[in-house]
């Protein structure tokens, strides 16, 4: 059935009459037309799945819940015709949020597009691979100056150049490397996946094949590695193991030795006539907190243990029982109870996105950015820049709001960067550096703070220009921008028609208050002392002081109240509701002036004194207070807003197809 508004009456608190009109067909797919504007049954079942939090719930809803919803979005959509009709759109602070806006969307979907999804899908293709790998590594600081670099760097293609002469590598990585594991393991990192080196290292290394030794040095942190690629396997995931260890030290004798192969041979044979793992583990291991948890390690990765461990108990499958494994702690057995294959890449996506933004983003970031440039003939002015230098008062930081005040007009005219037909000058870059939050506090006594600036600055701005180039290949963007602009709009609509319309003044709060006294209602209140006491014999103390010595309670509490939130009110707790907690509570069953009997409370002792006691009761105008001015402005909020909705209705005619509205999302599909 479909529905015209023509007249008004109250339905479900708001006001419109429904006379019966023509239907519409379910072909032509409208619920409904707000001033002859349609609203179609994608456009409703696309917000009805948003606002109800996807799919698979928006599917379960009910008929009574899409109407409900439809009879909102109506609402929606008049307010929103009307805010169209008085030029909301054009306001000028409206359109520069829209702009920024706009521009933000855009550059966060470009980053998106372009390096959060390739890298954290290539970081998940990484895990599912584990890679072994040995290195050698020239130290070099970040900061190292160009000689420094240069000479570290030709020294690493000089080893390069004696690998591919057939030196060995464990004898270079013993000759040269800097890394001090060098001395136990010649370079040799043993098996890791993604996540676990510094990006650069990663990159190169699984982008290699196995037998490949790198043709050129990657630089990290660190400095210059000069890597071989070992092997490369599909990464086992997890694996719970448990085992039992005989301890050996430096010192243990060969006779030690031989206790502990006997010891762990004979478990081995138990073993295999049936003895269970954990039960041998805790009359045997000499790992103490693991013995009664039958030896259960818990699940570990590659690089949680020792690689002597690790190279044995990862070729076992679940179920499998080692023979004696030598490590530097002793001689094990082990046994592999559990395998948990690599995460689906939904159930760890939220971690590679965590990782990714921590360790490797920015140099992403950094690249494409870069690449951004080469693309767009990017050009920094070298004259641009002395007139900047010239002009900086090296004095100030960045954060002074003044520091630009040398720059003449001419200097500010000046064009620093140009790409892609763009001209950027002086005065754009110190505009843009003052709104940019990452550059403030930079001392420009610093050399390298205008440098910061250009490089940050250039680089936003032509992920801006590529992003704003893009725009309309993004799914739903135009859509997104849209919600935002016109959620701007309701906004300084209700503003306008509700909000600033509310006057708050004393007359027309007592007439409200006059007519919804009820509203406004005391409960049950009480006030009482209390004597708090930490123990039994301080109670009795406080007793016979009270019954045999008839002093005040006043002056009882002064002395022995141990409250400290009562002790300067001689254990006054102050006029509170009866239901506050259970001293009030246990006050509001006494009689005014009644002293009670010490009781155990907290832990500690109370006794109590009432003081006076209130009934539920109506407010007065003064004590409602806060409270009816909120009641008052939610009261006038919601007339105000039915006389806005009733006077949009009058001004734009309103047809609703209900029946259409029972055709779900997956209804529409098949058909």
């Amino acid at each position: 059935m479909c529905y015209r508004f023509q007249s008004y009456v109250l339905l479900a608190g708001l006001a419109f009459v429904l006379v019966i009109g023509g239907c519409a067909s379910q072909q032509n797919a409208v619920v409904a037309t707000v001033g002859g504007d349609k609203i179609s049954l994608d456009e409703f079942n696309t917000v009805f799945t948003k606002s109800n939090g996807g799919k698979d719930t928006a599917q379960k809803a009910t008929t009574e819940d899409r109407e409900k919803f439809l009879d909102l979005y109506v609402q929606f959509k008049l307010k929103i015709k009307d805010a169209y009709d008085h030029g909301y759109q054009n306001d000028p602070g409206l359109q520069a949020e829209l702009h920024e806006y706009t521009r933000n969307l855009a550059v966060t979907l470009l980053m998106e597009r372009e390096i959060n999804e390739p890298a954290i899908h290539r970081m998940y293709d990484d895990r599912l691979v584990e890679v072994r790998a040995s290195h050698i590594l020239l130290q070099l600081s970040p900061n190292a100056i160009p000689p420094d670099t240069a000479k570290a760097y030709m020294r690493a293609m000089q080893i390069i150049d004696s690998l591919k002469a057939g030196r060995s590598f464990e004898e270079l990585a013993l000759n040269n490397s800097q890394d001090p594991a060098v001395t136990y393991n010649k370079g040799d990192l043993n098996y890791f996946t993604s996540g676990k080196m510094v990006p650069e290292f990663e990159d190169a290394v699984f982008s290699a094949p196995a037998g490949a030794v790198l043709p050129y040095p990657v630089r990290t942190q660190y400095g210059y590695h000069i890597i071989k690629i070992t092997d490369r396997q599909p990464n086992p995931g997890s694996i719970r193991v448990s085992h039992i260890i005989k301890r050996l030290t430096p010192q243990s004798t060969a006779q030690d030795t031989a206790k502990a192969v006997k010891a762990l041979e004979a478990a081995l044979d138990s073993l295999k006539h049936g003895a269970k793992f954990a039960d041998l583990a805790k009359s045997l291991s000499d790992d103490q907190r693991l013995k009664d948890r039958g030896g259960d390690i818990g699940f570990i990765d590659r690089g949680r243990t020792v690689k002597s461990f690790e190279d044995v108990v990862f070729r076992l499958k679940a179920g499998e029982t080692s023979g004696i494994i030598k490590t530097p702690y002793g001689l094990h057995i082990a046994q592999v109870t559990e395998v948990e294959p690599v995460a689906s890449f939904a159930s760890m996506e939220q971690e590679l996105r965590s990782f990714f933004q921590q360790h490797g983003f920015q140099k992403k970031y950094d690249l494409y950015a870069n690449a951004l440039k080469k693309e767009y003939n990017f050009v920094q002015s070298a004259e641009a820049v002395s007139a900047w230098n010239s002009s900086i008062d090296t004095a100030k930081t960045t954060s002074s709001e003044t520091w630009d005040s040398l720059f003449s007009t001419m200097t500010r005219a000046k064009e620093l960067f140009t790409f892609a037909g763009q001209r950027i000058t002086i005065d754009s870059v110190i505009r843009l550096t003052k709104a940019e939050q990452e550059l403030g506090g930079l001392p420009f006594s610093n050399p390298a703070t205008s440098g910061k600036i250009f490089d940050k600055i250039s680089k936003n701005l032509v992920m801006e220009y590529k992003a704003q180039s893009v725009e309309s290949t993004f799914p739903d963007f135009e859509r997104t921008i849209k919600e935002y602009k016109e959620g701007s709009m309701l906004f300084k609509a209700e503003q306008n028609e509700v909000w600033n319309k509310i006057s708050i003044n004393d007359s027309a709060m007592h007439v409200y208050f006059d007519a919804n006294r009820s509203k406004f209602m005391w409960p049950d209140r009480v006030n009482f002392q209390e004597i708090f006491v930490p123990n039994d014999s301080a109670s009795k103390v406080v007793t016979f002081l009270l019954k045999k010595q008839k002093l005040p309670f006043d002056s009882v509490a002064a002395q022995y109240n141990k409250r400290e939130a009562t002790k300067q009110k001689n254990g006054e707790w102050g006029l509170m509701p009866a239901t506050s907690n259970a001293l009030s509570q246990r006050a509001w069953t006494m009689n005014v002036g009644e002293v009670s009997e010490f009781f155990p409370f907290q832990s500690w002792f109370s006794i109590l004194k009432v003081l006076e006691k209130i009934p539920a009761g109506e407010k007065t105008f003064t004590e409602a207070g806060s409270e009816l001015s909120s009641a008052f402005q939610e009261a006038e909020s919601k007339r105000l807003e039915n006389e806005w909705y009733e006077s949009l209705l009058k001004k734009y005619p309103v047809t609703v197809y209900k029946e259409a509205v029972m055709i779900s999302p997956e209804q529409t599909s098949k058909k």
